[in-house]
């Protein structure tokens, strides 16, 4: 009896942590159909953008509420005639932002048939007025006053992204924001069905979604770089984790742009936002948040071998004393520079960038030291030499030569400057005479070598210096 009832006790818990996980996992991911944005702006409001909307076999479920529907199918254009719409059916045949979406309509259409007890509903007020609604595949119609049409999605899941997975681009690590910039220049990134908003865990206003995908990580960590269009305009961009089934383990936002620190949107300012990332090889990430007063919070993120992002901290032994952190706003675990910490990099200012493209430099003269990326400090000493003796190589001295002129700056005779102690165990030692010797003068540094220009001057005092 005592082992009967232990067995029942053991069997029932399993039930409930069964139960549990689905509850868990129905609260992360909403299946209600989504509105899109793109092509139902009229009509996008509030409370249109939170009708709980879900279609299971012959029932609707409007807010929640079910009520019984019949399919039918007619031809298009008799639908708007016979609900007294027909200029919506001219207005959607002529818009062509349906077919972004892969909507079109044919000669004839489904439509969905709803009975009286709908009528003492807000429903009601979104379907034609003979109580119908329009569905094309997975997509929606819902109309408003005068016919005006609002769009919803229907949300897909694992089973459907497991097939738009096979199409995206393969791209590699290491990757960061200039290597971003270039697939969306180069329009490298595959569109991805906007049905998969939910599924992403987006808000109702991402009108595109874009993509590319990496290498696994492990047999069970699949990463894939995500772009994601809003209605504002804006664009962020989001690093996803995924299982060996593709279901979402972890997202992490990597870039963003919301106004700038001044002037607001298109201003003259820096941008604001998550404006810097890094992923190298072993997914190591590092991230920056840049605020309206011009400080910038740096992180750092490792993928666990449960594919999630854990933060990890940071050092730094390029300052004393840093930014004064709001614990509601910042980690504790990141760096925070003050403002003028954060503008006191070095501008490009000419050659070529290669690997100088993805590192953050500042040379602070005073203190004789140059920083990588706010965080590795490299102690400094000045000289001053014979220029042909500097280059040792009468070929590269002229050509060299005639590079400094473009700066107004004559070194056909003697040249200053500095050894960075330390940086020829760097991968930019190549760049570099001796592998750590670059010439500074007239407050520009320029590292060269035979096959490299690379010029980089102080910011200016209006750079430097943040006024509200």
């Amino acid at each position: 009896m005592k082992l009967s009832n232990l067995f029942f006790a053991l069997f029932s818990l399993f039930l409930y942590v069964i139960a549990s996980s689905v509850t868990a996992d129905d609260k992360k991911v909403s299946d209600n159909w989504r509105i899109i944005y793109g092509i139902s702006d009229s009509l996008v409001n509030e409370t249109t953008i939170d009708f709980k909307i879900k279609l299971i076999g012959n029932k609707f479920y409007f807010n929640n509420q079910p009520f019984l529907i019949e399919r039918n199918i007619m031809p298009a254009k008799d639908f708007f005639i016979s609900n007294n719409i027909e200029q919506s059916y001219f207005d959607l045949e002529k818009q062509q932002e349906l077919l972004e979406y892969n909507i079109k309509l044919d000669e004839r259409i489904s439509y969905l048939q709803f009975d009286k007890d709908i009528d003492d509903t807000l429903l009601k007020q979104y379907i034609t007025q003979n109580r119908q609604a329009i569905l094309l595949d997975d997509i929606l119609l819902l109309f408003g006053k005068n016919g005006e049409p609002i769009f919803y999605s229907k949300p897909y899941f694992e089973k459907e992204f497991i097939k738009e997975v096979s199409l995206l681009p393969i791209i590699n690590v290491p990757f960061n924001t200039e290597d971003a910039y270039v697939l969306y220049r180069d329009e490298i990134l595959k569109k991805i069905s906007i049905h998969f908003k939910n599924f992403l865990d987006l808000s109702w206003d991402a009108i595109d979604i874009f993509g590319a995908k990496f290498s696994s990580i492990s047999s069970i960590i699949n990463p894939i770089f995500i772009d994601v269009a809003w209605e504002s305009g804006e664009t962020d961009s989001f690093l996803y984790l995924f299982s060996n089934d593709y279901k979402v383990l972890d997202k992490l936002l990597i870039f963003s742009y919301r106004t700038t620190t001044r002037g607001g949107p298109g201003g003259d300012g820096q941008p604001v936002g998550y404006r810097y990332f890094t992923i190298d090889k072993n997914y190591f990430i590092e991230r920056r948040q840049r605020f309206e007063d011009e400080t910038i919070e740096v992180q750092h993120f490792q993928v666990t071998k449960e594919g999630k992002f854990q933060e990890l901290p940071i050092t730094s032994n390029c300052y004393i004393d840093f930014a004064t952190k709001d614990k509601n706003k910042h980690s504790a675990k990141s760096l925070l520079l003050t403002s003028k910490q954060a503008n006191n990099y070095l501008r490009f200012d000419g050659g070529k960038l290669d690997e100088f493209g993805r590192v953050t430099l500042t040379l602070n003269p005073n203190e004789e030291k140059l920083c990588v990326n706010y965080q590795q400090a490299y102690s400094i000493s000045f000289g001053k030499v014979d220029s042909k003796h500097f280059f040792d190589n009468d070929e590269l001295y002229q050509q060299h030569v005639e590079n400094f002129k473009s700066y107004d700056i004559d070194i056909s005779n003697e040249l200053e400057y500095i050894t960075i102690h330390g940086f020829e165990k760097t991968p930019f030692s190549k760049f570099l005479l001796n592998g750590n010797q670059a010439i500074y003068m007239k407050n520009t540094l320029f590292f060269v070598s035979e096959n490299h220009f690379t010029a980089y001057r102080q910011p200016t005092d209006e750079e430097l210096t943040y006024q509200q």
